[in-house]
């Protein structure tokens, strides 16, 4: 076992994180992506890398593990690069119990429990049975630069204009009828919100990324509630929870309805 994976593994059982079934002696040499620490993007929502500054990432099969420091909310990447000018970029935490992903080449491997995902995020290998979350990117090979869009989002849904999203009752005629939902990615934010009418007539939207290990929360009718897949937390439709292992709230926004549509205000 590499003095890396030693240390690794000696930080994580630090921090709780169970990581049994494991066994040491015969688990394969994979160790998480080195961490490189950027800044958060501007309203653009693209992160740019100069390939060749970062050896990590330039070779064929190499991978980094990108950090937004600063209490951003947003989660790390996992940035790959499989063959020649092909690059991928997933979530860089695992869904089955959060550890921190590498890369053998070809997948995304968990150094902890061994699930794997191949480059569009799907699982491959379980005890891991959530996809990873994977995100919009772009290389220029003249200038050897990377684009990584954090914001991209859903061509189906209503982009951000002015900070707000605009879901007409044209479109989202659902949004008209009390216990009505739409769910969807704008671009300029790049992340999955939920938007309902509610019983008493008001509305409610909530961002959809769980704050135990931002996994994707999704809506189950059989508890009229939003469950994380990854590790069962519930919330209601106004976004509080009300099982955990989450300790928060889901990130509200503010819901001004009209005649015609409801504007939410993405803040």
């Amino acid at each position: 076992m590499s003095s890396s994976r030693r240390d690794f593994f000696k930080k994580l059982l630090g921090t709780g994180v169970v990581v049994a079934g494991l066994p040491p002696a015969c688990a394969p040499n994979i160790d998480p992506a080195p961490v490189l620490d950027v800044p958060m993007p501007g309203d653009d929502g693209i992160v740019a890398l100069v390939v060749q500054r970062y050896p990590d990432l330039s070779r064929e099969g190499g991978a980094v593990t990108l950090r937004f420091p600063g209490g951003s909310g947003q989660e790390n990447l996992l940035v790959v690069h499989p063959t020649a000018n092909t690059y991928a970029v997933l979530s860089a935490t695992c869904t089955h119990v959060g550890c921190p992903m590498g890369f053998d080449g070809t997948e995304a491997v968990c150094p902890c429990h061994l699930s794997k995902f191949s480059l569009d995020g799907k699982v491959t290998q379980e005890p891991a049975t959530v996809p990873l979350k994977t995100y919009v990117c772009t290389y220029n090979a003249g200038t050897q630069v990377l684009s990584i869009n954090i914001k991209a989002g859903d061509d189906s849904f209503p982009a951000v204009e002015s900070g707000k999203v605009t879901l007409t009752f044209a479109q989202f005629p659902d949004l008209q009828n009390a216990g009505g939902m739409v769910s969807g990615k704008p671009s300029g934010y790049g992340k999955r919100i939920f938007v309902f009418k509610l019983d008493d007539g008001s509305y409610s939207a909530v961002d959809a990324d769980c704050p135990h290990q931002h996994c994707e929360v999704g809506f189950e009718a059989s508890i009229d509630e939003l469950l994380c897949p990854c590790h069962a937390s519930t919330f209601t439709k106004t976004g509080v929870v009300t099982k955990g292992p989450a300790t928060s709230d889901l990130k509200k926004f503010t819901v001004t309805p009209d005649a015609s549509a409801v504007v939410v205000t993405i803040a």
